[in-house]
């Protein structure tokens, strides 16, 4: 009988023997399901009870999944917590609009990642305090979090530039920047973020008579 500890849900089954030798098998593939338990789990209980309080064992519990299976893909809380926002801002993050028009395709995305954020403040709350002493947790976030956001307005940039709505030689890494940069500024100015400020930026900074947003 395969070990109980190690042959939950999507578990590694025992190797039989045969002609004196182990014979390695494959584990079942990874359970969708048991993922989607897992990530949808935590990130109930982050906005709950905050990253301090979260346990391994309380999310395998109200899960319903073994504590193999989630150490196996999750070794750490961090892991876990960094993995279930990615997933929640995967799935549900805005697509990149393709309007034809640098400005309109910053403001259209501002728009929705701010309004995604709304949504999301509960969770990224809970997390926002633990991010700011660990810098290992920060590193992550910026990396899987961050990274995913700023991909999007690299690739608005990088479009405006082959359409000729950007001189050639702009720096599109860093033109790309510019949208996150200025909404984590007006937030550490305590201005309220929101789809006013969206317009503000994209006027600014990507409208017809803004420095970056001139026709070459």
């Amino acid at each position: 009988m395969a070990d109980p500890i190690f042959a939950d849900r999507d578990g590694v089954q025992g190797a039989p023997r045969a002609a004196g030798r182990a014979v390695v098998r494959p584990g079942r593939p990874r359970d969708p399901e048991v993922d989607e338990a897992i990530v949808s789990t935590a990130l109930r209980m982050l906005a709950e009870t905050g990253y301090a309080r979260l346990t391994m064992d309380a999310v395998a519990a109200r899960a319903g999944v073994g504590k193999a299976s989630l150490y196996r893909r999750f070794p750490t809380k961090e892991r876990l917590v960094l993995e279930a926002i990615r997933h929640r801002h995967e799935r549900e993050r805005p697509a990149v609009p393709d309007t034809g028009s640098l400005h309109r395709d910053i403001l259209t995305h501002l728009r929705a990642l701010i309004r995604h954020r709304q949504e999301q403040a509960e969770a990224l709350r809970a997390v926002a305090s633990e991010v700011m002493v660990n810098p290992e947790l920060a590193a992550e976030f910026r990396r899987q979090v961050a990274g995913g956001l700023l991909a999007g307005f690299r690739l608005i940039v990088g479009r405006a530039l082959e359409r000729g709505e950007l001189p050639p030689g702009t720096d599109v890494d860093l033109l790309a920047m510019l949208p996150l940069a200025l909404l984590h500024q007006l937030r550490l100015a305590g201005e309220p973020v929101d789809e006013r400020q969206a317009k503000r930026i994209a006027d600014e900074f990507f409208g017809p008579r803004s420095g970056p947003g001139r026709t070459a």
